[in-house]
């Protein structure tokens, strides 16, 4: 009975033990926690030199939920023979397996991805700080924006290109030497950089594991690596173009854009206002049915309804189910287009839209910096409110450029040079390395007004 009694209050300490550690909890009650974490103490302290040992520790305001550290905790460069994290409370050390390495600049960055505990509140920016070995900091950097549609897992990956002459290794195999999530809206920032040339990439890291996994991870590249030197130790301006507004009108999240009619027969990119530019392109979609593809065209009309003016429609099966229809030439601003066809012989489409007035588009104008000769250089303007409505211009003359009847509105600007000349941007291929077309995004929106023009827009290739 004692032995019973002894290996029960064993089991019983080592349960309340085992529960003290393993259950990382705050304090009850109090207000409701909405404010991120914040770091209290930083050892090394942030831009100090000369730091000697294999330590660093980091306090934090609150608890922070442990594993949500450890995923967005980085360090540049990546020790050879890693790391462990040791917790107490609010404070983890993070020890290295073997000492720092000499006159070495180490950047820690702790992503977004950190939360606390009580509010399960995220960083809202990453939080960047180094210290050296040596006895002075490494002073380069790099910065651009990333363009895409989301950023919740968005990475920026860089590696030091030392031989310049070796094939470069797989990023899909190869750890980046530095590695940092990218903010709210796009821009990242490599800080204390070393002088070399560097290789980027910014992927959609699905699986948080700071590689490339062809197959899982979308990748975007940039036409030039960057170089560091004595002369040119800060970079900028290096965008990449992750997802650009393109409307892909096979894709499924293009399918959900589409609106029924009254019978819900027929899904259509109806517009909320009613109104529709000069160029508009009709898409009809016909849901888990095969529409008669014959009646449909045979019978087709646009309509000015106050001329009369009948318009020519081209006819564009993107697959049996997805129709494309636009009219050979302009519509007339502020004129009333119906448009019809017969869906089957029992069942008819009819809509009527509203043409813009003429004083609702605008126009920009400007030139090309480096643009080279003999390549045309394909401009898009993508509105940024509504991504049915973009424009492409093809320019053969290089010298300058002007696209007009643009409708009011907020606009991003993305130029390629078609080296291959097949009208679309060619992305490249990461591995093995293929660079993209070369290409710019403008720093700047535009802000489209009508009857107003936007003038000397320099693109500098």
């Amino acid at each position: 009975m004692k032995n019973f009694i002894f290996y029960f209050s064993v089991f019983v300490l080592s349960v309340s033990l085992f529960c003290s550690c393993a259950n990382q909890l705050p304090p009850e009650g109090g207000k409701n926690d909405t404010d991120p974490p914040r770091l209290t103490y930083i050892f090394p302290r942030p831009n100090s030199t000369g730091v000697k040992g294999n330590k660093i520790i980091l306090k934090f305001n609150e608890y922070v939920d442990r594993r949500s550290f450890e995923e967005s905790f980085f360090i540049s460069p990546l020790p050879a023979k890693g790391f462990n994290f040791e917790w107490s409370g609010r404070e983890v050390e993070i020890v290295f397996n073997e000492n720092f390495g000499r006159d070495r600049t180490y950047v820690i960055i702790i992503g977004k991805d950190l939360r606390d505990v009580r509010g399960g509140n995220n960083l809202s920016e990453p939080a960047v700080f180094a210290f050296s070995t040596g006895s002075k900091l490494d002073k380069g950097n790099i910065s651009g924006k990333v363009f895409s549609d989301n950023y919740d897992r968005v990475k920026v990956l860089l590696y030091h290109v030392n031989d310049t002459t070796a094939i470069f290794p797989d990023p899909s195999v190869k750890i980046p030497d530095y590695v940092t999530q990218v903010s709210a809206d796009g821009n990242y920032t490599f800080t204390n950089l070393p002088d070399g040339k560097f290789r980027l990439y910014a992927v959609i890291d699905e699986d948080r594991n700071n590689v490339y996994d062809k197959g899982i991870d979308k990748a975007a590249l940039l036409p030039d690596d960057p170089v560091l030197t004595g002369d040119s130790i800060s970079v900028s301006g290096l965008h990449f173009a992750l997802n650009l507004p393109d409307t892909d009108i096979r894709s499924v999240d293009f399918l959900n854009t589409l609106k029924p009619d009254s019978a819900g027969y027929v899904f259509t990119n109806y517009p909320e206002n009613n109104l529709i530019t000069p160029f508009h392109k009709f898409y009809f979609y016909f849901e888990d049915k095969y529409p008669d593809k014959k009646s449909i065209v045979d019978n087709f009309i646009i309509t000015d309804t106050s001329s009369g003016k009948k318009y020519n429609p081209v006819f564009n099966w993107v697959n049996d189910s997805l129709l494309e229809v636009f009219s050979t030439e302009p519509f007339e601003y502020n004129s009333n287009i119906s448009v019809g066809f017969n869906v089957s012989p029992s069942e008819k489409y009819r809509e009527s839209f509203k043409v813009y007035e003429k004083d609702k588009f605008g126009k920009i104008s400007g030139r090309f910096l480096n643009a080279g000769s003999g390549v045309p250089v394909i401009l898009k303007l993508y509105n940024l409110t509504d991504r049915g409505i973009s424009y492409t211009s093809v320019i053969s003359d290089t010298s300058a450029f002007s696209i007009g009847n643009i409708i009011e509105g907020k606009y991003m600007l993305f130029a390629f040079r078609d080296d291959n000349s097949d009208g679309s941007f060619d992305k490249g291929i990461v591995y093995p390395f293929k660079a993209p077309e070369r290409f710019l995004i403008y720093d700047k929106d535009f802000e489209i007004k009508g009857n107003s023009s936007i003038e000397n827009i320099i693109l500098d290739f």
